[in-house]
């Protein structure tokens, strides 16, 4: 009955996990594993190449200490932009957003952005008041821009920007990526300019199109110029054909995210972010993470498949081998997707549950194994060696203690008789039978049956009086010869059985003294006629059946 349900919960296990797989990555509660696994695959990544294609020109410390505090007459940016008229495209991750106090320097920049014709703007997200809205340019500036691009990112549940969204908009996704507009115009084609948001009530900001970004640990695949000298020492050629992303660096101007790459260096601030995408844009680098529910259900898929096929495994050292390499196996497809098919499926989640599946199976098939060495097999009693180590362990507390210890060895009457007349399966079913006998009878705490060997059982009895064993002996007699079990080869024509009683405080006693003195009433049991109980010591009275 138990192996019956033990191999009705096996064939089970891989469905269970196959659910718990999905519902755990489809739920995202472990997210932070597969955003743990790709740090690490990033990690690995070959470093960049050369940053021949890229620029950041930073608003850094350096900057602020040359050209005054923050804001600056933007002017300066105007003449900037004149000096990076060569550029590619030039990405001007500033927040231009409330007129200056001085509206000529307005109409200055907004006439260098339309002179330079390749300058993208940012918008984003932001609360005013209680409603949500899109934060763009100025409109004397955003008209004169070649591009507007979002500058959202989103953290993932540990904090970390791994992923971003290639579309974002209020209530339509509206923008490409402000790396996305950058390549647009670096190509030579139309980049999108929407025209501003209509204010609305329940306004929702929208993503779409989520890629990973291709952080890698190394050099970093831009060239970072300080502000101050893009402005007042480079000359103009140094930016040709260059594309340039102008944004703040500096610590308090704009927000500093964490990254993979935040473990040994600070965060980065949002125009180097998006200088990384756009690198992986440009080298075809930016991998798609698979959507939450079709992960689930190949990882759910993939799962149950691999429990059902490992756990046909026989040996257990073999089975939790296999399951850590199918784990490690995971990890690697995931690697693979990542690398050669830009496409993220994560794998963490899955990985870790194979592998805790595999812990498990091999946990409950060793204390299967080491059940069936400690259990008789026909009888599902403890075997010899079982009780062995019981006796041993029993004899020695009881001598501390000084408490009495019975031991009980019954054999049952004629039994080679009834397997001559009646065949071996059937002997099989009485010895089964029997044992089902001695569980009923010796259930309670310190009361252990077993099977000796053949058709002899033993039972400790712990703190047990030799009358307190006799009678327990007699009781289980009685109740196996209830059973009125045929044995025509036996003089009551019933299965029945002899049991020898021994039951002493154990001063210097060794086991096999007692086992001595237990086997020797058993004897004299049977030298009596069988069918009843002899103790060995003083109250040994017997008892027969008729």
């Amino acid at each position: 009955m138990d192996n019956d349900k033990s191999n009705q919960l096996g064939r089970l296990a891989p469905l269970v996990l196959a659910a718990a797989a999905f519902l755990l990555i489809a739920s995202q509660l472990l997210t932070r594993l597969d955003g743990w696994l790709y740090d690490g695959l990033t990690a690995l990544r070959p470093p960049h190449g050369d940053h021949s294609a890229l620029t950041v020109i930073a608003i850094d410390e350096k900057s602020l200490a040359e050209l005054g505090r923050w804001p600056w007459p933007r002017v300066l940016h105007a003449q900037l932009l004149d000096k990076l008229r060569q550029a590619r495209a030039v990405g001007l991750d500033i927040a231009l957003i409330e007129p200056s106090q001085h509206a000529d320097t307005d109409r200055q920049l907004a006439e260098a952005i339309r002179r330079n014709g390749r300058v993208a703007g940012p918008v984003f997200p932001e609360l005013s008041g209680r409603e949500l809205v899109e934060a763009r340019p100025m409109p004397q500036l955003a008209d004169a821009m070649a591009a507007l691009g979002h500058t959202d990112f989103e953290l993932d549940a540990d904090g970390i920007i791994r992923r971003v969204y290639l579309r974002a908009g209020l209530n339509q996704a509206r923008y490409d990526s402000f790396a996305g507009a950058l390549a647009t115009l670096a190509s030579g084609r139309p980049a999108s300019h929407p025209a501003s948001a209509a204010p609305m009530e329940n306004a929702a900001w929208l993503r779409a199109q989520p890629a990973m970004v291709p952080f890698a640990k190394g050099p970093r695949p831009y060239q970072l110029i300080s502000y101050a000298d893009a402005l007042n020492r480079l000359p103009a050629a140094s930016f040709a054909g260059r594309i340039v992303l102008i944004g703040a660096t500096a610590t308090g101007l704009g927000d500093v995210h964490a990254t993979p790459l935040s473990a040994n260096n600070r965060g980065l601030s949002g125009v180097e972010i998006n200088a990384f995408l756009l690198h992986g844009m440009l080298e075809n680098l930016l991998a798609k993470p698979l959507d939450p529910i079709w992960q689930a259900l190949l990882c759910a898929l993939l799962l149950g498949l691999a429990d059902w096929r490992l756990s046909l495994l026989r040996s257990a050292r073999r089975l939790l081998t296999a399951y850590f390499a199918a784990s490690l196996s995971l990890l690697l497809a995931s690697a693979a997707a990542l690398y050669l098919g830009r496409i993220w499926p994560g794998g963490g989640v899955a990985a870790l549950l194979l592998a805790l599946a595999g812990c498990l199976r091999y946990a409950v098939r060793q204390t299967r194994l080491n059940a069936l060495a400690l259990t008789d097999g026909l009888t599902g009693l403890a075997n010899r060696r079982s009780f062995d180590e019981a006796f041993a362990a029993e004899l020695a507390s009881h001598r501390r203690r000084r408490k009495p210890l019975a031991l009980l060895i019954v054999d049952l009457d004629n039994f080679k008789g009834y397997n001559d007349r009646y065949g071996h399966y059937a002997g099989d079913d009485v010895l089964r039978r029997t044992a089902e006998t001695l569980r009923r009878c010796f259930a309670r705490k310190g009361e252990m049956p077993a099977r000796l060997g053949g058709e002899e059982f033993g039972i400790l009895l712990a703190e047990r009086s030799e009358r307190e064993a006799l009678a327990a002996a007699e009781r289980f007699r009685q109740s196996l010869e209830a059973l009125a079990l045929p044995h025509a080869a036996n003089p009551p024509e019933r299965v029945t059985c002899s049991i020898g009683v021994v039951s002493r405080v154990p001063a210097e006693d060794s086991a096999r003294q007692i086992f001595e003195d237990a086997d020797q009433a058993l004897y004299l049991a049977k030298e009596n006629g069988r069918n009843q109980v002899c103790g060995s010591g003083p109250a040994a009275l017997t008892g027969q059946g008729g």
